[in-house]
């Protein structure tokens, strides 16, 4: 699967820059991030682990709080283009978006890791970036 997602990243990335979907990779994004939302709720609901937990909302927070950012600055970019300090909306959604895929794949990785018996913990580089520490059981 990872190598098919890779291969079919790339080449929709190709075709993109060459024809410009437009509204088309809009709406591609979009059905992207939904078919992720049933496979995260599914892990979250048999996941026991708070900071686990945890990491699952901070994807949903940033999901909602980038989409909400782009859609305000869609709707009213002319308004917003004459205030004293842009907020940069579509610059805000870059960033949340960034966010929420490092969070969606590290609870993934966390729930795999426990799937697999390896002792996950989250952890926070530099107390402020969760990251999971895996702890493999010695082989025999």
């Amino acid at each position: 699967m990872p190598t098919f997602l890779f291969l079919y990243g790339a080449v929709f990335d190709a075709v993109h820059s060459v024809v410009r979907f437009g509204i088309g990779f809009k709406v591609h994004y979009a059905i992207l991030c939904l078919l992720c939302i049933p496979r995260m709720y599914k892990y979250y609901i048999y996941t026991q682990d708070v900071s686990a937990k945890r990491l699952a909302k901070m994807y949903v927070a940033t999901l909602l709080v980038g989409t909400l950012c782009w859609l305000f600055y869609r709707n009213f970019c002319q308004e917003i283009s004459s205030w004293p300090i842009n907020p940069q909306g579509h610059a805000l959604w870059h960033v949340f978006m960034g966010f929420n895929s490092y969070f969606a794949n590290t609870f993934l990785m966390f729930c795999r890791a426990q799937q697999r018996g390896w002792s996950p913990k989250v952890v926070h580089f530099m107390g402020v970036l969760p990251f999971v520490k895996i702890e493999k059981p010695k082989a025999q």
